[in-house]
């Protein structure tokens, strides 16, 4: 990747002139790095930033027979950042300057030949506007394959979590070009006097990306607090939390639910639980099964709970699947993720040790969980069962008869390889 990278500016500066004049170019490649290093995560493990507006700009300013070299340069040093050099840490920015340069100069290059070749005016901004959103839609592609692509080769052993709401960052992506472009066609038609609304435009759209980041941060933060809340009532919470979260996630994923439904499968795992914090204690903490009458006493404390967290507008829609998790628990039915998280909690509390009892077998568990099929739905009791055979996994008390299964399915599998 880095040799791709490396190629296509070697390719530019033979093709292309140099950037004039120096000076703007000089500015606004500050202002490129700036914003890179200033990358706000606005979903699981994404990143993004204003500096794609920049390069919109640049390619304008100086002209499309030296703009596409400006991005490109611009991409290749924005992968110095300082944390990298402190640290040592040379591969990931070596992938990093073949990623963002390759994706940087395609998507410039089509922007480039689309505009206009002689002088821009006032009359050309339709066509340098849908060529900027023309590029957008290629930077996208082509960044996303380029990351999908690194992220397999350099991690082989993890599974790829999708990413959740890529249609806001393709929508956000879009209209950095269409601001991008218009201060190029600004700069171009008013002259350098223009230069500090544009450098605001830049800022302005980073402290958007900003504010968004923080009202993410917020909203996990909110989250985790309850989590912790929970497990300080109960030592057991803690671990259950976080294997019904690891079972949710990989059903979710053996159904193929959307990056969005994963989100709120994984929040509403966290939460399941909360409407413990106004249980009585000797309930919660219960040294044997519980009777029905104080399961339905508990399952009403943890109701009151959720109804007053679902007022909270970010916590509403994780709280309805909550919500009608206590209904498939009880029997009834519920959506799709409702029942992931029925069979991810209900597999966990089968296969965990209490003091009152010993974990079942996890062929027990698996055979409990499909005669109650009618309410949790065999698709889902399957796609946990496959999900967990297929990763070799083995819980609750050993038998042979689980361990032969997973030794079957490894088998197959590396037949199949």
């Amino acid at each position: 990747m880095a040799a791709a990278g490396a190629a296509a500016l070697a390719v530019l500066a033979v093709l292309q002139a140099l950037p004039r004049p120096l000076w703007l170019w000089a500015a606004l490649t500050v202002a490129y790095v700036a914003l890179e290093y200033a990358g706000v995560e606005v979903s699981e493990r994404l990143l993004i930033s204003s500096s794609g507006m920049v390069a919109f700009t640049v390619v304008l300013a100086v002209g499309p027979r030296s703009g596409v070299l400006a991005a490109g340069v611009m991409a290749a040093l924005a992968v110095l950042h300082p944390s990298y050099l402190r640290g040592r840490r040379w591969q990931l920015p070596v992938a990093n300057f073949g990623q963002l340069v390759v994706s940087t100069t395609s998507a410039m290059g089509l922007f480039a030949v689309l505009i206009p070749q002689t002088p821009v005016t006032r009359g050309d901004i339709p066509r340098v506007l849908a060529a900027a959103l023309a590029a957008a839609v290629v930077y996208e592609w082509v960044n996303f394959r380029l990351v999908t692509f690194m992220t397999r080769r350099f991690y082989p052993e993890r599974e790829l979590q999708p990413w959740s709401r890529l249609w806001s960052q393709h929508v956000a992506m879009a209209l950095l070009a269409v601001l991008g472009s218009l201060c190029g066609v600004a700069y171009l038609l008013v002259g350098p006097v223009v230069l500090p609304v544009v450098g605001l435009t830049f800022v302005a759209g980073q402290v958007g990306f900003a504010s968004y980041a923080r009202l993410r941060r917020a909203h996990l933060d909110t989250v985790q607090g309850f989590v912790k809340a929970v497990e300080a009532l109960d030592p057991y919470t803690r671990g259950h939390t976080d294997r019904v979260v690891y079972f949710a996630a990989a059903t979710g994923q053996a159904l193929g639910m959307s990056p969005e439904q994963m989100e709120q499968l994984r929040w509403a795992a966290l939460l399941h639980d909360v409407g413990k914090l106004a249980a009585p204690p000797e309930l919660v903490r219960s040294a044997g099964p519980l009777s029905e009458e104080q399961q339905a006493t508990l399952v009403g404390h943890m109701r009151v709970v959720e109804d007053l967290l679902a007022e909270i507008d970010i916590l509403s829609p994780v709280l309805e699947i909550v919500g009608e998790w206590h209904r498939v628990a009880a029997g009834g039915r519920g959506r799709l993720e409702a029942r992931v998280l029925a069979v991810a909690d209900a597999f966990d509390a089968m296969t965990s040790t209490r003091s009152y009892r010993a974990a079942v077998t996890q062929s027990q568990a698996f055979a409990e969980l499909r005669d109650r099929s009618a309410s949790l739905g065999a698709e889902v009791v399957e796609a946990l069962t496959s999900a967990i055979l297929g990763r070799g996994e083995v819980y609750g008390s050993p038998d042979a008869a689980s361990a032969a299964e997973v030794e079957r399915l490894v088998k197959e599998r590396a037949v199949r390889a």
